[in-house]
C-alpha cells in the first residue's frame, strides 16, 4: 500500500451493508487515489442474521478507525 500525495480525510470511509449468501456482512471502502472506484478496507468476517446487526457492527468498526488510517490506506 501507499500513501496518497493528497491527505483523504476520514470522512471518504464508507460503510457498505449488504446481504449475501443468506446472511448480512458489512464492508467498508475508500475512494482509490488513482484510476478512480473504490478499495475495500475491512470487511466482515461474520455473517449477521439481520441488517440491523451487521450495520451496528460495522458502524462500530468505521468509528474505531483513526484520522489518519484513510490517508495511509489509499492506493
Amino acid at each position: 500500500m501507499s500513501a496518497s500525495q493528497s491527505p483523504i480525510l476520514h470522512t471518504a470511509l464508507k460503510l457498505h451493508v449488504f446481504e449475501q449468501e443468506g446472511g448480512w456482512h458489512w464492508g467498508i471502502t475508500i475512494p482509490r487515489a488513482a484510476g478512480g472506484g473504490f478499495k475495500v478496507i475491512a470487511y466482515s468476517d461474520t455473517t449477521f442474521s439481520g441488517e440491523t446487526e451487521a450495520r451496528r457492527d460495522g458502524d462500530r468498526v468505521l468509528h474505531a478507525m483513526p484520522d489518519h488510517a484513510a490517508a495511509s490506506l489509499v492506493c
